[in-house]
């Protein structure tokens, strides 16, 4: 799976912004597995993460994975995270959730920050602010690892991978698995998959 959610989470974090060490990331769906990858990667890179959940009974996991502050997501979100942060800067916002937590990210941004929309799992259309975009010069970027991978040059690719192979060895960057099935199983294996609670693997039968 390294070349997947590892890969997401490191060009997350190194291709869009230069977020000086000791600078802030924020990101929703903070239990996701690229999210927990964005975790342990801006840590190596001496960042600092905000990171939002939908749901209580997440937060204490996603701090054992070394988040650094977790809030649930909601329309206030920017007072708090501002609260949280001591009004830091924060420019750069992931997101993957989409609708309104989409905006709620915007809202915690400083001018001329991006945020880059790489996943849509709630399913709703984005909701941004027009006002960050026009007075405070925010960006918004998609990202799909897809079109990366096609233009990569073989120096970008073996930089990512000298970065992402010793740590995913070490384990700091890991996912976790939820289930195990043999190929035939496949309908209870999706049907795992579909709770979005952990990583299905396929073993041979």
């Amino acid at each position: 799976m390294i070349g997947v959610n590892p890969a997401t989470a490191y060009l997350l974090l190194t291709d869009f912004v230069k977020v000086p060490r000791g600078g802030w990331v924020i990101q929703n769906g903070a239990n996701s597995a690229t999210a927990r990858a964005v975790i342990a990667i801006a840590k190596s890179l001496g960042l600092k993460t905000v990171n939002i959940v939908r749901r209580e009974d997440v937060v204490d996991e996603v701090k054992s994975v070394g988040g650094d502050i977790v809030l649930l997501d909601g329309p206030d979100l920017a007072k708090r995270v501002a609260r949280e942060t001591g009004r830091a800067p924060i420019q750069l916002a992931l997101d993957m959730v989409g609708g309104s937590s989409a905006l709620n990210l915007m809202n915690c941004l400083a001018p001329k920050s991006v945020l880059v929309i790489y996943s849509a799992m709630s399913g709703q259309p984005f909701s941004g602010s027009a006002l960050s975009v026009i007075f405070n010069e925010v960006s918004v970027r998609g990202f799909w690892l897809g079109h990366w991978g096609k233009t990569a040059t073989d120096e970008a690719l073996a930089g990512m991978y000298d970065h992402l192979v010793p740590m995913v060895a070490s384990g700091a960057i890991s996912a976790p698995v939820v289930g195990t099935y043999r190929l035939e199983d496949f309908s209870q294996a999706i049907a795992q998959a579909s709770a979005f609670k952990g990583k299905v693997i396929f073993t041979p039968s």
